[in-house]
Parts: structure tokens; C-alpha cells; sequence
């Protein structure tokens, strides 16, 4: 009994993961450059599980097997989907999509980050710089002085990225890698890949599957009180 407990703790706990996920994926629907989350999950092969028995008088705790489980499910990584977007046509001069694969170069407080999100705008000391305020670096990871908005094009750098790890909603850290042929659009950004009808049904879904194993639960304590109280009166 308490096994089925277990089982069911361990599929709500995956769903509420699973909600948190998708909750931050629709929230993010209408962010530039975001990219959407994706769940792993994995299965517990096998665990043994035990009951202990305290037996005071001999000074001891029988240990029981009472079997194995093989159902339980725990995260196993967040996988981010890099599908592009929908390329949207702004006519601002300051605003970039890459066409393809590859990432922008920004630097945050000597730190360079990786970003697809390119709606940039021009600082107060005349620096091309992210929404954030983190400055865009050029081909020669040098910060980008805005002379000429048009020249812009040919001097922001893009590179590709090994094993990229996203950091907060656009941002990503990885080993950079040299990229030589890409494309990228003046006066254009990269919208958001959530497809916001699917992580609906999904969400939908991933609440009722919650609320199933919720009942369950909750029949499951009902029937141990029942148990209990049972055994207490053959007392």
C-alpha cells in the first residue's frame, strides 16, 4: 500500500515539474529569441523496497524486502528545442536575426554570453547593447561603437556553440565554436518557438494526469486508516 503511495508521490511530483515548465514556456511565448524547454524524464530500473520492524525487547530492527518498484519516474535534464523561430520583419535598423543556426556574442561584466535575441538598441556612451544593457561584440570580440547603422551587418559577430546551457530565458554559456558562412537579417528579429496551442494541450494534460494521481493518493490514505484502525480493534 505504501508502495502505491510512493508511486503516485513520484508521478505528481513530475507533473508539477512538468507544469512549471510549461508555465515558464507560455510566459516566454512573446520573448524575443526565446527558445522552448523540453522535459527528460527517466525510470527507476529497479529499487528495492523495505519495511523496519522495531522489536525493542531484543534490541533491534527487523529489516523486511517486501519487493521492488519499477514505475517511478524522476527528471533526468531540460532539454531546450533550438527550432528557429518565426523571422518578423520590424524595420528597425537596430534590430538582427540570424538566419539559421548560431548565436550572438554579448559580454556581461567581462563574461561573454550567447544569445539569439537580437532586438538591440544603443547605450548612453554610444554602444550597441543588448536589452539588457550587455554590450554586443564585434568579430574581433571587441564592443561595438555605433558610427554607421548600416555597417552594422558586417561587424556583428556569430558563432556557433558546443553543448550550449541556457542561462535565465535567452541567454546561453557553451564552447564557442568559429562559424563562416551565416546570414543576418537588418531591420528583422526572431520570435519565440513555443507553439503556445500544443504546450495548452499539454498543460491540460499534464493537470489531469496530476489530478488522477492525486485521487489516488488520497485512496490509498484512506484505505491505510482503514487498516489501522481494523487492526486496532482485534485488539
Amino acid at each position: 500500500m505504501y508502495k502505491g503511495v510512493y508511486l503516485a508521490s513520484m508521478g505528481m511530483l513530475a507533473d508539477i515539474t512538468k507544469l512549471d515548465t510549461l508555465s515558464n514556456n507560455i510566459s516566454n511565448a512573446e520573448t524575443i529569441g526565446y527558445k522552448a524547454d523540453n522535459l527528460a524524464f527517466k525510470t527507476y530500473l529497479e529499487k528495492r523496497l523495505h519495511s523496519f520492524k522495531p522489536m525493542p525487547q531484543e534490541k533491534k530492527v527487523e529489516i523486511k524486502d517486501i519487493g521492488k518498484f519499477e514505475q517511478a519516474v524522476i527528471l533526468d535534464e531540460v532539454k531546450t528545442d533550438f527550432t528557429q523561430g518565426n523571422i518578423e520583419h520590424t524595420e528597425n535598423m537596430l534590430d538582427f536575426a540570424i538566419d539559421g543556426s548560431g548565436f550572438f556574442v554579448v559580454e556581461k561584466n567581462g563574461e561573454k554570453l550567447y544569445t539569439r535575441a537580437g532586438n538591440f538598441k544603443i547605450s548612453s556612451d554610444g554602444f550597441l547593447v543588448t536589452s539588457e544593457g550587455y554590450y554586443v561584440l564585434d568579430k574581433n570580440d571587441q564592443r561595438i561603437k555605433i558610427s554607421n547603422k548600416s555597417d552594422l551587418i558586417n561587424n556583428i559577430k556569430v558563432v556557433d556553440l558546443d553543448n550550449p546551457r541556457k542561462i535565465g530565458y535567452t541567454f546561453y554559456k557553451g564552447q564557442e565554436i568559429e562559424k563562416e558562412n551565416f546570414r543576418i537579417l537588418q531591420g528583422y528579429v526572431e520570435k519565440s518557438n513555443v507553439n503556445i496551442v500544443k504546450e495548452m494541450v499539454k498543460m491540460i494534460e499534464a493537470n489531469r494526469h496530476y489530478e488522477v494521481l492525486s485521487k489516488a493518493v488520497t485512496v490509498h490514505d484512506e484505505l491505510l486508516n482503514k487498516s489501522i484502525n481494523s487492526a486496532g480493534n482485534l485488539k
